[in-house]
């Protein structure tokens, strides 16, 4: 049974020659929204007494000079995005399961394998609905029951990229029944990334730490957005993502047969 090491080895022997490809197929992958792999990385917030805002402090923001107005465009802009990437963000990810699908199976990953599921918009947004429903009710009994199914669910976009007759139900239900056993083993796979995902987020974190707190009010909150949305865009994220991705379709390429078709269950 292959372990972590393992996995992460398969990808970069996939990635061989291919890297350019990938991080600009990454890139493009989480401009249009569509991740894949449950990051293990996550961001804290410091907040000092000063730096709580009221609702009605909030709304005033927008209203001074320069903080407000990059506040008020940073925030027009998230809402702008957050739409678009409702709307294709599920075919977007079933395109770039195929691209990595391709890379684990040593074919050749176009960056076109983005829009090879672009008349897909209906299957892939009940898909990433769904998904996000059920782990979202599962959270509702505490956050380990969340994270449980988050993995039971997590080779979804695989099965329906390989398996488009399948319907969003039916591939989480397929889903869940290659993970059962899995799930700990894919834990471990991600857990493996966490010494990479924090040396890149490092920078996030010297900023933050070195310019925030000089910050007051919509300034502060116009930094810290700034910062956060600048920790994808991290150089190294640029490289850790495709190598994740890569190992995590070499993981569903493991766990079942390619050639076997899924039987839906109940």
């Amino acid at each position: 049974m292959k372990v972590s090491a393992d996995y992460r080895s398969l990808a970069l022997d996939a990635l061989r020659g291919k890297w350019k490809t990938a991080v600009l197929a990454g890139l493009a992958a989480s401009a249009l929204g569509a991740t894949i792999v449950n990051s293990t990385s996550s961001i804290s917030s410091h907040t000092s007494q000063q730096d709580n805002i009221t609702p009605q402090q909030y709304f005033e923001l927008f209203s001074q000079p320069v903080g407000g107005r990059l506040l008020a465009v940073l925030s027009a802009g998230i809402a702008l995005w957050a739409l678009f990437t409702l709307i294709v963000g599920g075919a977007a990810r079933l395109g770039y399961a195929r691209f990595n699908l391709n890379l684990a199976d040593g074919r050749p990953a176009a960056f076109s394998d983005l829009l090879s599921q672009k008349k897909r918009l209906w299957d892939g947004f009940c898909m990433k609905f769904l998904q996000g429903l059920y782990v979202a009710l599962w959270s509702l009994l505490l956050v380990i029951p969340g994270i449980v199914k988050s993995y039971s669910y997590a080779m979804t976009p695989y099965i329906m990229a390989e398996h488009p007759s399948l319907t969003a139900n039916e591939a989480i239900t397929e889903s869940r029944r290659i993970m059962d056993g899995n799930k700990w083993r894919l834990f471990c796979l991600d857990f493996s990334f966490i010494g990479w995902e924090l040396l890149c987020a490092l920078p996030m974190y010297v900023g933050y730490f070195l310019f925030l707190h000089t910050y007051t009010g919509s300034d502060a909150l116009a930094v810290s957005i700034v910062l956060l949305l600048a920790v994808p865009l991290s150089a190294g994220f640029f490289f850790v993502r495709p190598y994740e991705e890569a190992a995590w379709a070499i993981f569903y390429r493991d766990i079942t047969a390619a050639s076997a078709e899924p039987q839906a269950t109940d």
